[in-house]
């Protein structure tokens, strides 16, 4: 019993001297003091507090204050504090929501290794809710994945309407994909080779960043976090900008 009153909030000494007041039932502070061998104001120091949180009642009879201990106000009381706790997570929930951060996500990170899981973790782009952004290596995508599975998801992209804006070299096959950005929904910025080479190809969606590198061996990194995609939808908007 005294285990549950801990849990319900109660100290070692209004334990004692609760269970005390219910074994006597209606008496005054000077007859618990002396069966417990308390000091008095000890005793009216925690009956006052059980009186105050309304688990105990006090009544006067002359100069002498009672007090009685009633489970039923126990429980009353408690159930009174759970509604009112209840009612104040609820209102405290949307305010503490508004009050957070939206760059909050905790990080996953994702790994794939092979030529065959590569090509899942960019198909992953065709489930994209946003549109996409890409530092795109076109060369090693068309020629590790292949020329017909590339075409597909163009082909499968741009049918449901996944608008890709990409930043890659002016190779030859860049050059070529520029010519059908409209048909294939896409919108390609070069740099001059002289400036650089792409030797990983990175896509930017859904508040996720899919890192893929085909250029000596096959991986891919999927890391979902609304930190590093925002930070480099900032890069990749500060690099298109300088390239039109």
């Amino acid at each position: 019993m005294r285990e549950l009153l801990q849990k319900l909030g109660f100290s070692e000494k209004e334990i004692t001297i609760y269970l005390c007041l219910l074994e006597f039932g209606q008496c005054n502070a000077s007859k618990i003091a002396q069966k417990l061998t308390i000091p008095k104001a000890t005793v009216l120091f925690i009956l006052k507090n059980l009186v105050d949180l309304g688990y105990v009642q006090r009544s006067q009879k002359g100069r002498t204050q009672y007090f009685e201990a009633k489970p039923e106000d126990l429980k009353k009381h408690k159930q009174r504090d759970i509604e009112e706790q209840s009612a104040s997570l609820s209102s405290v929930i949307p305010l503490l929501e508004e009050f957070k951060t939206p760059y909050s996500s905790e990080p996953k990170v994702t790994f794939f290794e092979g030529i065959e899981n590569c090509k899942k973790a960019y198909n992953s782009i065709l489930e994209s809710q946003t549109n996409v952004l890409e530092f795109g290596a076109h060369e090693d995508l068309v020629m590790r994945f292949g020329e017909k599975f590339m075409n597909t998801f163009m082909a499968e992209r741009a049918k449901r309407n996944i608008h890709l804006e990409a930043i890659c070299s002016d190779t030859s096959i860049s050059k070529s994909l520029q010519t059908q950005d409209h048909k294939q929904a896409r919108n390609i910025h070069m740099f001059s080779q002289k400036d650089g080479q792409l030797y990983s190809s990175i896509a930017i969606f859904d508040g996720k960043v899919l890192l893929l590198n085909l250029y000596y061996d096959a991986f891919a990194i999927l890391i979902e976090n609304q930190e590093v995609s925002a930070t480099l939808k900032t890069i990749f908007h500060l690099v298109a900008r300088k390239l039109d």
